[in-house]
């Protein structure tokens, strides 16, 4: 191949490179019934905290939002009458769940009454316009009948919304068994539409099979309340049960959670170890907490690095987070609240 062949080759690649960068999503509405003025606006619905993607107001009863999405993304696309209130109208606000991606979308309803509070899809409403959307439909209506999640995944193996279902369903470690993520590794088997979600689920499917139901609990980096270094896996007993409390002094839930574990680990204390580690970085207001609440029970704190290990591979989003260990040291179960844990632990020290 000549030089001028490579410099062409070069330009032609470059080429398509900004061709893709300059591609865009706009949604578009012509609304019977929408006022104009009425504010229309996107968000991520992924991300947290939310973030305005784009918005606009009406005019002439129309509307036309316009923005770029590095990949599909689950969005919500809002819409507000509250800025051009007359006397005696009600405020309307609607939250519509979008599957967001690079091309153009319509919404499509009778009126503007019709817009749903917060429903996807309805008889007489809905968004259209590629693929991914298509299959956020089709999954919506599925569940409409009745369906689950599984079973949309099954017949959609290569959906890009199978594979976002798939991830929520990896969320949270030690919440299926290694079989029960094994087999949906296996279900999910691509999306062309969306690489970088399918490149994360196959990430997730690996730490997933590592805090799986079943087997022991994967190590972190903590401290003692002594200031000295330690590790989660070597200060979980056998030969009792194990309550482990992820907790914090400014997490409210977590606070509000410690009088029932006191109580259970005051009723059952040839049964059951309760074992608390903290995410606090104040030292001095996780020592307080703990003699203000009278949590007696072993206490722990996150290295930096046993914090970041925890959120990434726990698949958590921060705290309160519990796990139940058998007398093998094996995760047994990752209640919700403390009702949950009171019912399991009451079962298994009856």
């Amino acid at each position: 191949m000549n030089k001028i062949s490579l410099i062409l080759l070069f330009f032609f690649f470059l080429r398509m490179e900004i061709c893709a960068q300059e591609k865009e999503f706009v949604i578009k509405g012509q609304i019977p019934g929408m006022k104009d003025s009425i504010q229309v606006s996107l968000l991520t619905a992924e991300k947290r905290p939310s973030v305005v993607i784009c918005e606009t107001l009406v005019k002439d009863g129309y509307f036309e939002l316009k923005g770029h999405v590095e990949s599909p993304e689950l969005c919500t696309l809002i819409t507000t009458n509250i800025g051009i209130l007359s006397e005696g109208e009600e405020i309307r606000w609607t939250y519509t769940p979008v599957f967001v991606d690079n091309v153009e979308m319509w919404m499509q309803t009778s009126h503007y009454d019709s817009i749903p509070f917060d429903a996807p899809i309805t008889s007489d409403f809905k968004i259209t316009g590629g693929r991914v959307q298509a299959d956020f439909n089709e999954y919506n209506l599925w569940k409409l009948q009745g369906k689950g999640d599984k079973d949309f995944i099954l017949a959609n193996p290569s959906s890009a919304v199978s594979v976002y279902l798939g991830n929520k369903m990896l969320q949270t470690g030690y919440n299926l068994t290694r079989d029960e993520v094994e087999e949906l590794e296996k279900a999910i088997v691509g999306a062309p539409d969306d690489p970088k979600r399918f490149a994360t689920f196959r990430r997730n499917c690996a730490l997933a099979k590592l805090t799986a139901k079943g087997y022991p609990i994967v190590n972190l980096a903590l401290n003692d309340i002594n200031g000295r270094a330690c590790e989660l896996s070597k200060v979980i007993p056998t030969g009792k049960y194990v309550l482990v409390d992820f907790w914090a002094t400014w997490c409210g839930p977590c606070m509000a959670a410690i009088p029932g574990i006191k109580e259970l680990a005051e009723r059952f204390p040839e049964d059951l170890v309760v074992i608390g580690v903290s995410c606090d970085t104040d030292l001095n207001a996780w020592k307080a907490a703990i003699e203000k609440k009278q949590a007696k029970w072993a206490q722990y704190v996150f290295t930096k690095q046993g914090y970041k290990d925890f959120l990434e591979k726990y698949q958590v989003g921060g705290v309160p987070y519990f796990l139940i260990l058998d007398k093998e040291g094996r995760v047994i179960s990752n209640p919700k609240h403390v009702e949950e844990i009171k019912q399991e632990v009451e079962s298994l020290c009856k």
